[in-house]
């Protein structure tokens, strides 16, 4: 009894630790929709971000419903605007179970008729979780600083966070492709030169890494990754260095595994898509949770 009892008790503390990593995930995935609505004009897209009652508030201004808000920005926007939009260096705080406050930096640049800028600022979100999906419900927009002016002044800027976001890209595709078992898609994630370090050794060249995988996900259970703490410092345009922890579950008839460790993923941009061509992985633990992980 006390051992079913104890086996209880680390099924639930799991099942919480991966409801407050959706969470996260879920808000941060919301931000990013908020911006790719606002950039491409999808007024449909953006509006999927926030909560009907959602609130929005600027400096001098403070506009209250999803519809609102949507009519706001459009206003703001023309269709002659190019614009961009960044969230950078989200920090993500769990609040309650479906619940999340996030704190970002936002870098942007307009061009368009005569008015080009750049500036950067804080978001403050409230985000709620409602059957997976991250909804707004409230933002506020605190400006830092605002400079007009040619956007050719923020073209490195705006390579070296390009490629911050293509290498976090890169990283979620992998682990995609790892947890579906989609061998395509992960032919589609490292470069035809790429090499994967394991405790089991080096492995070089595309093809080699992707018969790697093969052989090694034969097991029947069902994997999931989850990204966490993921530092980009990049080396220039088109190339980073992505440090990442990682949890991860395997699930199946007589399997029950949790464990986490580390990604270091050196990652190139081609044509616009980023690959990874080198990638270390680090495994601190791999433990039965029936059994636990204490050292």
């Amino acid at each position: 009894m006390i051992a079913k009892e104890a086996q209880m008790d680390a099924l639930e503390t799991a099942l919480h630790r991966l409801e407050r990593l959706e969470t996260l995930e879920a808000t941060r995935s919301c931000l990013y929709r908020y911006a790719e609505g606002v950039d491409g004009r999808d007024w449909g897209l953006l509006a999927s971000a926030f909560a009907e009652d959602a609130v929005l508030v600027m400096p001098g201004s403070e506009v209250v419903g999803r519809d609102a808000i949507v009519e706001g920005l459009r206003g703001m926007l023309p269709p002659e605007f190019v614009t961009r939009h960044l969230v950078v260096n989200p920090r993500v705080d769990y609040v309650a179970e479906g619940r999340a406050r996030a704190h970002s930096t936002i870098y942007y640049a307009h061009e368009g008729s005569g008015f080009e800028a750049t500036g950067w600022g804080d978001y403050v979100d409230e985000v709620a979780v409602v059957d997976g999906v991250g909804l707004i419900t409230r933002k506020e927009f605190v400006p830092a600083q605002h400079l007009p002016g040619s956007l050719a002044r923020a073209n490195t800027r705006l390579a070296e966070l390009e490629t911050a976001e293509l290498a976090r890209e890169a990283s979620w595709r992998y682990a995609t492709a790892i947890d579906t078992l989609d061998f395509i898609l992960l032919e589609s994630v490292f470069t035809e030169d790429a090499v994967l370090v394991t405790r089991k050794g080096p492995r070089e060249g595309r093809d080699a890494i992707i018969e790697y995988y093969r052989t090694a996900l034969t097991d029947p259970v069902t994997r999931r990754h989850f990204l966490v703490n993921q530092k980009v410092t990049t080396s220039g345009p088109g190339t980073a260095l992505l440090e990442s922890y990682f949890l991860y579950t395997f699930a199946g008839a007589d399997t029950s595994i949790l464990g986490w460790g580390s990604y270091i993923d050196r990652v190139r941009v081609i044509d616009g898509v980023g690959y990874i061509e080198e990638k270390r992985i680090s495994v601190d633990v791999h433990s039965d949770v029936r059994e636990g992980w204490a050292t």
